[in-house]
């Protein structure tokens, strides 16, 4: 790449470089998923390797019959059935040669002298009976500099090849729609509407009209293989003609140059974090929605614990004055006990303080004390009981949001609670009873 570039490009690529590094580090820093991560990464590391064109399309819409048209030979294996049960990147080589370089990627070399610019892919069918061909299909797409979508005349347009273009478009990418198998199409009024049809389609799904070339990738190859390396002859065929191939082979090795293919190079890792960048800042956006909506429901939440704390204090001294009244009739009893008990009548009684300490006893403490744990009893009761409504208030609100966010709230708020009275009960009782609880 580097012995093509002028230093007006060189220094246009590392500043392409440098902000999609900065990118990088922003995803990161978002949590951004590792698949996407490594795919910016692979799209970097792509500005130093070969323009790659990918074909794409469904099964038996004639992807590799076109592939061994622009070879010029049957290199590869056609079939009415899936034939192509993973990528395929044909590069040059000296010899045809074959090596898998990761799952699902066969490289094959091939001494074809143009591939010694311009790397094609051969991707699985879509829609095909196998699943995992249009998943490897998707995955590799993003990592294209030019896509050729591939469609057949005799049923182009299907809805699966639809969502498939819209998603590639989604990438960014350049895209080049051929359509295949014209010479089943006799009519030549028919072949017409047919490119009416994909050209209008295609601009609906792709925003602008996309360049089209109707050809026969078969009759192509007939016509190469009758006329060997003869190019004249070639061009003297009447299947060559027919076949209508010379316009699209000519864009790809003449029309896309080396300046076109750079810049569609140079686009390639901008439309990946185009599309990347869209996707998280969506993503943001909704974050965003989440956390105001967050932030009103706890300003709600504290302005009803605000409420609810006036309440429990008002309320608190309503019940505290229960044990307060316990307390005072103890006092008023125990008034009228040294009332009685201090008259001079009875100056010898207080001789006997075991028994004036057993009357003490019987007529002013009585049952006291048992008359203030029931009430401290009472208002543990009724303390947790207010508690724990409040508490159910709240989560039931949070749950509500949550069933509002269910997709970007983790696990269930409240989920794992526990509410146990006893400990509860205990404590408030261990407070009382060190005087913290009921104090004057």
């Amino acid at each position: 790449m580097q012995r093509i570039l002028t230093a007006e490009q060189d220094q246009l690529i590392r500043r392409e470089r440098s902000l999609l590094e900065d990118l990088r580090v922003l995803l990161v820093r978002l949590g951004a998923a590792d698949d996407d991560l490594a795919m910016l990464k692979r799209s970097l590391h792509q500005l130093d390797e070969l323009f790659l064109l990918v074909v794409v399309g469904e099964f038996n819409a004639g992807k590799t019959a076109f592939l061994n048209a622009m070879l010029g030979e049957r290199l590869l294996v056609e079939g009415v059935l899936p034939t192509t049960s993973q990528i395929q990147v044909l590069r040059y080589g000296a010899q045809k040669s074959e090596d898998m370089t990761g799952d699902d990627v066969l490289v094959i070399h091939l001494p074809v002298e143009w591939l010694r610019e311009i790397n094609l892919v051969d991707t699985p069918g879509t829609n095909a009976v196998i699943q995992r061909h249009q998943e490897i299909t998707e995955h590799f797409v993003p990592r294209s500099d030019l896509v050729l979508f591939v469609t057949s005349a005799d049923r182009p347009f299907s809805e699966s090849e639809r969502l498939l273009l819209q998603r590639i478009r989604e990438w960014g990418k350049k895209i080049i729609i051929v359509v295949n198998k014209i010479d089943l199409i006799e009519d030549d009024n028919d072949r017409q509407h047919i490119v009416e049809f994909v050209a209008e389609n295609g601009a609906q799904l792709l925003g602008v009209t996309p360049r089209i070339f109707p050809v026969s990738a078969r009759l192509a190859l007939k016509a190469k293989e009758q006329a060997g390396h003869a190019h004249a002859a070639l061009e003297r065929s009447d299947l060559w003609a027919q076949s209508r191939f010379g316009a699209l082979e000519r864009y790809i090795l003449t029309a896309l140059d080396a300046a076109e293919r750079l810049r569609l190079k140079l686009e390639n890792p901008v439309g990946v974090a185009d599309h990347l960048s869209n996707h998280y800042r969506r993503l943001i956006e909704n974050r965003s929605v989440v956390l105001k909506d967050d932030f009103e429901a706890i300003d709600a939440i504290e302005a009803q614990l605000d409420a609810y704390d006036i309440d429990m204090r008002r309320d608190f001294k309503y019940h505290l004055s229960h044990v307060d009244n316990v307390l005072y009739g103890m006092a008023e009893r125990g008034d009228r006990f040294f009332d009685e008990t201090m008259r001079i009548g009875r100056v010898f009684d207080l001789v006997n303080g075991e028994k004036v300490r057993a009357e003490f006893e019987r007529t002013v403490v009585a049952d006291t004390s048992r008359a203030v744990e029931a009430q401290v009893s009472d208002l543990i009761d009724w303390l947790v009981e207010r508690d724990y409504r409040q508490w159910r208030d709240v989560m039931d609100y949070l749950n509500q949001r949550s069933q509002q966010h269910a997709d970007q709230i983790v696990g269930k708020v409240g989920s794992d609670f526990e509410f146990n009275r006893q400990n509860l009960i205990a404590s408030v009782g261990r407070e009382a009873q060190r005087g913290r609880f009921l104090r004057p």
